[in-house]
């Protein structure tokens, strides 16, 4: 079998997306963590393997692979034994519409949770240190927004525009879940994997009545569904430091009713 080396950081988004599939698909993987907090991923040797200095990074015996999304349909193609798509064309269809989306909206996410978390950190730095965090962005229109969520939190322009995306997202998820209880098919697959992340750093930050029983059923019920799959704990909860989600959750849970109503907004 091609012996898989994953590079990757706990609590990132893409990292659990791809860590998912692996374990549904039982593949032996070497881990090597990246620490993102660290800024370990603009190491000159890892950037070697990843010019974006981003994770995850899938190293196989015939290349370097880039790219979550790419990063799954890959597993789907390459190790097809256990598989993670649909079999009809059409369905297949549907799941590449979905993980389109899905890597739209990966822009927004970093807002909502700098804004509502990661910022709150940095109000205890001085002047100077906020200053040069912002220095070491050289994207001057993303240095400028994340001068504005510093300074305005989810008042910020960026953040509200974010949270009315990821209020469309869980619109849309809530649309397209068939009756299966999955995104696409009658199993867990790239569809679901692909969306996970995103729904659980909702949760994380205190946001989970967005999706409550009430107010989005079928999201609820395939959140459930996603969480009690075997595997779920080795490909994300036991990689999630309990202190991030519990700071996560306690910032969150202070603007709880403000982001809620940004989120529905139209």
């Amino acid at each position: 079998m091609t012996s898989l080396t994953l590079y990757h950081h706990g609590p990132s988004t893409c990292s659990q997306k791809v860590r998912l599939i692996l374990e549904l698909k039982e593949l032996p993987y070497e881990s090597k963590e990246v620490n993102l907090l660290a800024g370990e991923q603009h190491d000159p040797e890892y950037v070697k393997l990843n010019p974006n200095h981003v994770v995850p990074t899938l190293v196989t015996d015939n290349g370097i692979l880039i790219e979550s999304n790419l990063i799954l349909e890959y597993l789907d193609d390459a190790f097809p034994k256990i598989p993670a798509r649909p079999s009809s064309p059409e369905d297949i269809h549907k799941v590449r519409l979905w993980m389109k989306q899905i890597d739209n909206f990966q822009q927004y996410t970093g807002p909502i949770t700098y804004g509502i978390a990661v910022r709150r950190l940095q109000m205890d730095k001085s002047n100077e240190d906020k200053q040069a965090d912002l220095d070491s962005i050289p994207d001057p229109v993303k240095r400028q927004a994340r001068k504005e969520t510093m300074e305005k939190g989810i008042q910020a322009p960026i953040v509200i525009n974010s949270l009315k995306k990821a209020g469309e997202l869980l619109d849309n998820l809530e649309n397209i879940i068939e009756d299966s209880g999955w995104i696409a098919g009658d199993k867990f697959g790239l569809a679901d994997a692909c969306t996970l992340p995103y729904i659980l750093r909702f949760d994380h930050l205190s946001l989970f009545e967005a999706f409550s029983e009430n107010k989005r059923p079928k999201i609820n019920n395939w959140y459930k569904k996603v969480r009690n799959l075997e595997f779920y704990d080795k490909a994300v909860t036991n990689l999630l430091p309990s202190s991030l989600v519990q700071m996560m959750g306690a910032f969150g849970g202070e603007v709880k009713e403000e982001v809620l109503k940004l989120m529905e907004e139209k």
